[in-house]
């Protein structure tokens, strides 16, 4: 019987890969085209988010702009009209509420050394129960923490945002340029959004000019989908922030809370950030009421709990429901993203952007299947 014959195992075998002298030019340029792209991308960059906030502005205020079109008024009159409303409302906000606010920051900037050191010293916790047995947990908690570099970055911080309030208090243009970067920007937007909106379908041969014709007629499908999700969601946000505002003055101010306008404002502005937002907002309030009075934080708790409920229950069904639908992780992930591209700019646009994304995509899953 013969015995099955071995093979000796192969030594490593070379593989020769011929590179013409046309693929690695191919390649070559290739990479060259797409850094120039991106060279391109960031000149124009400012360019790009002018426009963008253009069309979000429009699709905002388009949904009014066709109501008053119905009553007989012209769309050049209407759009003129929403921004003399506009130009008022925030001219009053600056002129009465931020002079307010920069007060309370410069008040609790000179605060913050005792607050802090009260807090992280656990005064007053004496006068709650179990106090012997939260002491040490806060204690262990706070140890490693350089107490004069908490406070010296939150008085800066303070004293920083105070500052630029108070060159913006009463001058409505100051604070437009604070958002827009520039009073010529925010020209140029108030501009591209009138004639968006005051010549009715602009908006559609707007795009079809910017895209190529194969790309143009199918988002011009979805515009009137991207307006209405987009315009309902910044009206939506809007309200919304509004309202939570109104709920934390009225309560902060009921509980006695010091700087309650300011603590107010940052309430509203968190509802940009979904499930995170309250609790950013809620640390400072929670400091604040600690150092007034550690059982005040208890009634800060509740009162906060509170309003979550109201959000979550009547304000969201009322005032969101035909917002953007997206998870709130999308939606934190893209007020980050847009946060760390374009500042406070980014924040507002991050929402919109995803929102138009989502269209998209899901129109091609609806396809795909």
């Amino acid at each position: 019987q013969e015995r099955p014959k071995t093979t000796k195992p192969k030594g490593p075998q070379k593989v020769l890969v011929e590179l013409s002298m046309v693929s690695v030019a191919k390649a070559a340029l290739i990479i060259l085209a797409f850094y120039f792209l991106l060279q391109f991308v960031n000149e124009i960059g400012k360019v790009i988010v002018i426009v963008f906030v253009a069309i979000l502005f429009s699709a905002a205020i388009d949904h009014t702009v066709n109501y008053l079109e119905r009553k007989k008024i012209p769309r050049p009159i209407s759009v003129l009209g929403i921004y003399l409303v506009l130009l008022f409302i925030v001219g009053f906000f600056i002129s009465n509420l931020i002079p307010i606010v920069a007060e309370q920051l410069l008040e609790l900037a000179k605060q913050a050394d005792n607050m802090v050191k009260d807090f992280m010293e656990g005064k007053g916790l004496e006068d709650i129960p179990f106090s012997d047995k939260i002491t040490p947990y806060l204690q262990n908690a706070l140890h490693g923490i350089d107490e004069q570099t908490v406070i010296s970055q939150l008085e800066g911080a303070l004293e920083k945002v105070a500052n630029q309030l108070q060159g913006i208090a009463g001058n409505t243009w100051g604070a437009i340029k604070v958002v827009f970067s520039s009073v010529f920007n925010a020209v140029i937007v108030f501009v591209l959004t009138f004639f968006l909106v005051a010549d009715k379908g602009s908006i559609d041969r707007f795009i079809m000019a910017l895209l190529p014709s194969r790309h143009s007629k199918y988002v011009v499908e979805k515009s009137e989908a991207i307006k209405d999700k987009v315009g309902h969601w910044l009206r939506g946000m809007i309200t919304l922030m509004f309202l939570m505002f109104v709920l934390y003055l009225i309560g902060f101010s009921i509980l006695g809370i010091k700087y309650a306008t300011t603590l107010a404002i940052m309430g509203g502005i968190a509802e940009l950030f979904p499930v995170i937002g309250p609790i950013m907002a809620g640390i400072p309030v929670a400091l604040i009421a600690f150092n007034q009075s550690p059982w005040l934080i208890l009634w800060v708790i509740g009162l906060i709990i509170f309003v979550q409920q109201i959000e979550g229950n009547v304000l969201i069904p009322l005032v969101m429901r035909k917002a953007t639908g997206l998870s709130p992780i999308i939606v934190i992930i893209s007020v980050l993203i847009g946060y760390e591209l374009l500042g406070i700019l980014g924040i507002v646009l991050a929402t919109p952007v995803a929102a138009t994304i989502s269209i998209f995509i899901a129109d091609y899953m609806s396809k795909d299947k």
